[in-house]
């Protein structure tokens, strides 16, 4: 008699992070054992994920919130990798876990996608903050306000786990680099762009003058490799079908996903260099320069976003993920290489 197969439901499938992390699903040793569904909003995208790979995907969105709840409530594990700040997406997907749980008696798994936006502050590039956060320590983070970015969400998460229906995994990468790659994205069924680099690179093109930078550029971020981030999902799901009570979740399941950090001077620095090497900018555009209002409001188009995302300090050390047999392969050399 077979085995029952581990049922993965994947929210975000055919985006930059969720397409990466379902290719090393469908490569896994294990993937026999799997049964993979995955809600994507294109019909045809759904049919080549179900006729050439074995997918169950389901056409729909994070919008209907009921097709989201029946979906979670067939699933051992849910990995939502779709927008970080969905609420309503969130709680739908708890409430299936919840309908699980109550029907079946076993503890459904939630592997919430986040990000490092919660250690944010406000910098704009003017200063290193000293403040480092460990993700082994649950007091550091309790420590930040229920007002910092994304923590709505994620203070959602972790109270389902602690009225025990679910257990809730909290995966926050840090600034993501490199290009999305495998047979995914050559199918053209993925985003192969990450958001942060490629708005200070449209940024810094769009005002014609060089490589830009908030503020000083002296504030810090900590950044990961999109292969990286992916194979952290598989490391936190191989443990879980190893010993999920082994697991750290609820207030002690936040895991930062990083390798390294950078500051916002030296990666615009690394930028300029390549435009340079490219043509699209003159050795006298060799520098970083300050981004002004002007250009925050034309190429960036939202202040908040500019100084979150490109001059916030966010530093974090990603101590659980690396605990359970994670391994990062590329560094702060390969981001600059990039």
């Amino acid at each position: 008699m077979s085995a029952a197969k581990t049922t993965i439901f994947l929210t975000g499938a055919t985006g930059y992070i969720g397409a990466t992390v379902l290719q090393r699903l469908l490569q896994h040793p294990n993937a026999a054992r799997f049964e993979l569904t995955a809600l994507v909003r294109s019909p045809e995208k759904a049919r080549i994920l179900a006729e050439e790979y074995g997918v169950r995907a389901v056409v729909g969105s994070n919008a209907e919130l009921e097709k989201l709840t029946q979906l979670a409530e067939g699933a051992d594990i849910v990995l939502n990798i779709a927008d970080s700040d969905d609420i309503k997406a969130a709680g739908a997907i708890m409430q299936g876990l919840k309908a699980r749980y109550h029907k079946t008696g076993t503890k459904p798994t939630l592997i919430h996608t986040s990000g490092t936006g919660f250690l944010t502050d406000d910098a704009r590039g003017m200063y290193a903050s000293d403040k480092v956060y460990h993700d082994s320590i649950p007091e550091e983070i309790e420590a930040l306000p229920d007002t910092a970015f994304h923590r709505n969400v994620d203070l959602a998460v972790i109270a389902g786990d602690r009225e025990g229906y679910l257990r809730a995994l909290i995966l926050s990468p840090s600034l993501i680099f490199g290009q999305g790659a495998g047979p995914l994205f050559q199918r053209g069924l993925a985003n192969p762009r990450s958001i942060q680099l490629p708005l200070l690179i449209k940024a810094s093109l769009a005002r014609g003058r060089g490589a830009g930078m908030v503020g000083a550029g002296k504030s810090v971020w900590n950044h990961v490799h999109v292969d990286d981030v992916a194979d952290s999902y598989i490391t936190l799901v191989d443990a879980l079908l190893r010993d999920a009570e082994a697991v750290p979740h609820g207030r002690a399941g936040f895991y930062i996903i990083e390798n390294g950090e950078h500051t916002w001077y030296d990666l615009s620095a690394a930028l300029a260099a390549a435009l340079v090497e490219l043509g699209l900018a003159t050795a006298a555009n060799s520098e970083p320069v300050p981004f002004t209002q002007e250009d925050i409001d034309r190429f960036i188009g939202n202040t908040f976003l500019a100084h979150l995302a490109l001059g916030s300090n966010a530093r974090g050390r990603g101590e659980q993920a690396r605990s359970l047999g994670w391994k990062p392969k590329y560094t702060t050399a390969d981001l600059f290489a990039s």
